[in-house]
């Protein structure tokens, strides 16, 4: 829907990158949601386990549990932060690859289908999983899969753009283009190995 609505509005790359720049803070909203909602119990009984295997006593207090979570949570809350605001930098701020209008109706738009698609995600497959510490590792290092391809845009889009340039091109359809192409086969697979991850985890708890 996005790339329908940048190709119907004639959007510039800076507008395309702001709305996934949006989607990539929600994914991070919700990551930081379901790293405080872990199950307590289940991840409890798994760090004990690890403690028992090391000597200790394999005794995890709720506190304890409870700090780790908020740490956890707090750090990636604070990290992948950080590497958004600058991400804001070099997409609205710099006016390196175009200007954005906030006042833009369909902006608002995509952004609300990513929030809505996204809060439907995490409804619906938060109970699919066993909420164990290898689920936690993984729900902390996924989301920085997806802003791979923003990375690499800002990064080899500001050369392509400064060849443009010096050539006599004034030009950002290139740039957008690879962005639209790389964040969308992010998108598909890491959806891919997330659900089909859940759904492996999944299928011993049904026999």
């Amino acid at each position: 829907m996005t790339i329908v609505l940048a190709i119907g509005g004639h959007w510039d790359v800076a507008t395309v990158m702001c709305i996934y720049w949006a989607q990539s803070v929600i994914i991070g909203i919700f990551t930081v949601i379901t790293l405080l909602g872990i199950d307590t119990s289940a991840l409890s009984f798994d760090i004990g386990r690890s403690l028992k295997e090391k000597g200790g006593s394999g005794i995890v207090g709720l506190k304890y549990i409870w700090l780790y979570k908020c740490v956890l949570a707090g750090f990636f809350a604070l990290h992948y932060g950080l590497f958004h605001y600058g991400y804001f930098s070099f997409i609205v701020e710099s006016g390196l690859f175009g200007s954005v209008n906030f006042s833009n109706p369909p902006n608002y738009i995509a952004c609300g289908l990513f929030f809505a698609n996204h809060l439907y995600l995490f409804l619906y497959h938060r109970k699919d999983v066993r909420q164990s510490s290898t689920f936690i590792a993984e729900e902390f290092f996924r989301p920085y899969q997806r802003i791979v391809p923003m990375h690499l845009t800002i990064i080899f889009g500001s050369i392509v753009m400064f060849a443009l340039h010096v050539i006599g091109i004034n030009a950002s359809l290139p740039v957008l283009v690879l962005f639209l192409l790389l964040k969308t086969y992010a998108d598909l697979d890491m959806h891919q190995q997330k659900h089909a991850g859940e759904e492996l985890k999944a299928a011993p708890a049904d026999r």
